[in-house]
């Protein structure tokens, strides 16, 4: 059987443009769906999220403000407990966990995190567990780049990934 909840949105300014927070309440509980990055629109929510409603909630405050520190290049702290982790695959989960441990400032290589996993040639399914990251900024999948110093992907905005990069004073040479 489904669980019943309703999800709500907010869309906010930044300094990389508009990001969307989708966020539901279940059981009084708060917790983040999903995080839509620049140029989040209106539409785009109620396309991919049908019958969702604009929200406020004093944790999606904090959370977008965390987020805006973070983009200005000051130092962040988000809580885990606030996010929807139970929508994550078992496998994704493990990934999404070792790319949370890169530092701020650091990057890693798929090919590291498969092997931390104990999957040496799991390089590729690295990726496309981190392509999926439904929160991109919280777990950082911004930091993980190509064994040959170039930065892979991100999902479809490449730009934005060296853009991420960059404010946590990382310059990829290639």
């Amino acid at each position: 059987m489904m669980k019943s909840f309703k999800l709500f949105y907010k869309i906010f300014n930044t300094r990389i443009g508009k990001i969307g927070l989708i966020w539901k309440i279940e059981k009084k509980d708060t917790k983040v769906f999903g995080i839509m990055l620049p140029q989040v629109s209106i539409s785009s929510i109620k396309k991919n999220y049908p019958g969702i409603l604009r929200g406020k909630s004093k944790i999606i405050k904090k959370i977008s403000m965390d987020i805006n520190l973070y983009l200005d290049g000051k130092q962040a702290k988000f809580n885990l407990n606030n996010f929807d982790l139970s929508r994550l695959g078992k496998f994704q989960k493990r990934v999404l966990m070792v790319t949370l441990k890169i530092p701020q400032g650091s990057v890693s290589t798929y090919g590291a995190i498969a092997k931390k996993l104990g999957i040496p040639k799991g390089a590729r399914a690295v990726g496309q567990a981190l392509a999926k990251n439904p929160f991109p900024i919280i777990l950082p999948c911004h930091r993980v780049i190509k064994s040959d110093g170039t930065l892979g992907g991100f999902g479809g905005n490449i730009d934005l990934k060296r853009k991420l990069l960059s404010i946590e004073k990382v310059i990829i040479q290639k």
